[in-house]
């Protein structure tokens, strides 16, 4: 699993994160030595002979810095952006640990009101519920509001289910009951 596409994509996302975190670093360095003839507070001097240069060199830290911070703010999304890809493979991995072992998949047999299970509801996230209904193709849940929040999920979504006590995760466990 450690090898899987979504693993591969999360570290090359945290590599590009991390060179762009360290550009940013060396831009900001960069720009705030360009402010060194600047550092007395010697105002700019309207009229002055030196006053062309010292704008263009104003004018170029103050670009300089502008472009460190906005590489600052690329490497901050891009920071995210590798978080959530790591999340989503971390997720993935143990879904697919749950999933691999299991010899059939879920079918409405395998099920019957109130029966609590744990099913996927996004792509890192589970929930559990009380089943309510079992549906040709899908289980209705007991959302708690009363039915008019009542989900459904596909049997492929489910990685759990618990009757009596017992918890069982590969389908072909519990044709022995």
């Amino acid at each position: 699993m450690a090898d899987s596409p979504e693993r591969r994509k999360a570290d090359r996302l945290q590599q590009r994160a991390d060179k762009l975190e360290q550009t940013a670093e060396q831009q900001g360095e960069r720009a705030f030595g360009m402010y060194g003839r600047f550092a007395g507070g010697q105002p700019l001097l309207t009229g002055h002979h030196s006053y062309r240069s010292a704008r263009r060199a104003k004018n170029r830290a103050d670009a300089a810095s502008e472009r460190a911070i906005d590489t600052f703010k690329a490497a901050q999304r891009a920071k995210a952006e590798a978080k959530w890809a790591k999340v989503k493979a971390d997720a993935k991995d143990e879904i697919t640990a749950v999933t691999s072992t299991r010899i059939r998949p879920w079918e409405p047999g395998d099920f019957q009101p109130g029966d609590i299970v744990t099913v996927r509801v996004f792509e890192t996230s589970t929930s559990t519920y009380r089943v309510k209904r079992v549906n040709k193709k899908t289980l209705t849940l007991d959302g708690g509001g009363g039915g008019w929040d009542d989900p459904k999920r596909e049997y492929d979504r489910v990685l759990s289910r618990t009757r009596d006590g017992q918890t069982v995760t590969n389908p072909a466990d519990g044709d022995t009951e």
